[in-house]
Order: C-alpha cells, then structure tokens, then sequence
C-alpha cells in the first residue's frame, strides 16, 4: 500500500473529510395524468395537527421577541423606532417560516413531525418559492373573509380526488404522506 492510500479506519492526513450528506425528500410515487395515489394524500387529522404545531412554532418566537424587545426597551432605553425595527424583524421571520420551509425542504416543522409533505400536484416535487409564498398568501388573505379560514382549512375534508384545502388548489399543491 502507497502512503497515498489510505488503510481503513485511518485519519485522513490532509485534515479534511468528505462533505456531510445533503437531505434530500423522500421520493413520491410518480403522478401522471391520475395525480397521486389514494394511500399517498394526508389525512385530515395529521394536516390539522401539523397545522397547530405549526402555530406553535410561529406564536411562541414571536412571544420570546416581544419580551425580549420589552426588556430591551425598558432596561436600556432604546427609542421605539429601534423597537418597532426588532420587531418588525421577528414579525419577517415568523412570515417567512412557513413559504421558506415549503420550499427548501418540502415541509414546515409541524409537517416533518407528522410525517407530512407539501408538493407539486403536477410531479411530486417541492414548490418553488414563489409558488410557495403564493400558498401561504392565499391561506392568510382567505382567513380575513369571515368564516374563510374555516372553510379554507375543512375543504380538504370534501375535495375529492386530492384532498387540496383552497390554498392547495391556488399553488398547484398537495399534502401528502412524507413516506408514502
């Protein structure tokens, strides 16, 4: 064996190693003309949990930024410019979080704990940001309509053949089962 070659077990001598995987979604059955199949759609009661796991993660950083702005003002006398600014910041986070997610990963973090993924209808894959943020606009504009959101998030529940709450059916999107 040449000093170059490496015996197994051994360190690598030119102290650097190989790039960590890259996560990448579990693939989905192909969809075609017929969309996925039926044992790959989400069901109502996984969708409605993530969803409320999801408000967790979005209410409770929002809490922590408003107490830690309140500190911050109170002990140290910053003007309320610079406070509307911190919070105007933690507001843009907790916006971002659900478009962002969607589309770099395929899911928010109420979706992965579900075992849920958001994708395209049209070949299974993840949104673009673009039709992400668009999902998540018509999820936010349809809840200021009275009794829209409600509505909104049952329609899942009569939609057949895909199961696609109204913002679903905006974006071209469909929730299904991370392992399906």
């Amino acid at each position: 064996m040449s000093h170059y070659q490496q015996q197994p077990g051994a360190q690598n001598p030119y102290g650097y190693s190989a790039p960590p995987p890259q996560y990448y979604p579990p693939s989905m059955p192909p969809m075609g003309p017929a969309g996925p199949p039926e044992q790959a759609l989400a069901n109502q009661g996984a969708r409605l949990g993530a969803r409320v796991l999801d408000l967790f993660f979005m209410i409770v950083p929002m809490i922590v930024v408003g107490i830690i702005n309140a500190i911050v003002v109170d002990a140290s006398g910053v003007s309320p410019a610079g406070a509307a600014l911190l919070g105007l910041v933690g507001l843009a986070v907790v916006l971002c979080y659900e478009p962002v997610m969607n589309s770099k990963y395929g899911a928010t973090f109420g979706k992965r704990i579900c075992g849920l993924r958001v994708a395209r209808l049209s070949d299974g894959q993840n949104l673009s940001l673009g039709a992400a943020f668009g999902r998540w606009a018509v999820y936010i504009l349809i809840g200021f309509i009275p009794l829209g959101g409600l509505i909104n998030v049952l329609s899942c529940c009569w939609d057949k053949p895909y199961r696609q709450c109204f913002h679903d059916k905006a974006a071209g999107s469909v929730v299904v089962n991370r392992n399906a």
